[in-house]
Parts: C-alpha cells; sequence; structure tokens
C-alpha cells in the first residue's frame, strides 16, 4: 500500500465519527456524479479506491449502472439510493462522506467567485 493510499485511508478512518452536513444534500455542491464505467455515484470524492472496499458502496454502485436505465432518477429510486439518502439525513454516510463533508466552521474544498465588469458578483463556498 502507497503512503499517499495510508495516508488517505488513516485520514478517512478518522473521520468516521465526525458530524455529517451533506453538501449533496444542501445544495453546495452536485448531488451526484458519474464515473467514467457509467456508474452514478453520490458525488466525485466517493470515486477512490478506498471508498470502493465499503461493502455499501458496492451495493450502490451495481444499482446504479446507467445503462440499465432510462434516466437518472430512475437510478434514485432504487433502494440502495433511498437508503443512502436516508442514512445521511440521520448524520450516517460513507467514511470519505465524513471526511469531505463533515460539519466545519468555515468551507474548505472549493470557493468560485464570479465576477461582472471587474467586479464581484458572487461567490460559492463548499
Amino acid at each position: 500500500m502507497s503512503k499517499s493510499h495510508k495516508s488517505i485511508t488513516k485520514a478517512v478512518e478518522d473521520s468516521r465519527n465526525d458530524e455529517l452536513e451533506p453538501k449533496c444534500l444542501n445544495g453546495s455542491q452536485e448531488a451526484f456524479a458519474i464515473t467514467n464505467r457509467g456508474e452514478v455515484i453520490p458525488c466525485c470524492w466517493l470515486d477512490t479506491s478506498v471508498q470502493k472496499k465499503e461493502v455499501d458502496y458496492g451495493m450502490l454502485a451495481l444499482a446504479s449502472h446507467i445503462d440499465d436505465y432510462d434516466t437518472i432518477e430512475e437510478i434514485f429510486l432504487q433502494d440502495e439510493w433511498v437508503e443512502f439518502r436516508n442514512n445521511l439525513k440521520q448524520g450516517k454516510g460513507f467514511g470519505i462522506c465524513h471526511l469531505v463533508c463533515k460539519k466545519r466552521d468555515s468551507p474548505q474544498h472549493k470557493r468560485m467567485t464570479v465576477l461582472s465588469n471587474g467586479k464581484e458578483k458572487w461567490t460559492k463556498e463548499t
């Protein structure tokens, strides 16, 4: 196991008990991503080798292949997705969810500022 893989694994494990503030539920980040394998996943942060080892993630990925459904909305109606969202609302998520979406006093991951005529129009932080 590489040094970076070990540090990511440790950070995920250390964050498991952190309080969640899911960005995919509060609108501060997109609510899904599509992998290059054709799977719809809750967000891009979940597409890691560390995350893929979790059984619940594997079950969600198996129920999320875009070739098996007519629409993405149909995927979101699958039991695995309903359970995932319900768990998030109760403060339970995948390990990486607790690392990336843990409750913080200030945003950490992304800041986007839109300028108009050289002046700040709005800023969104996640």
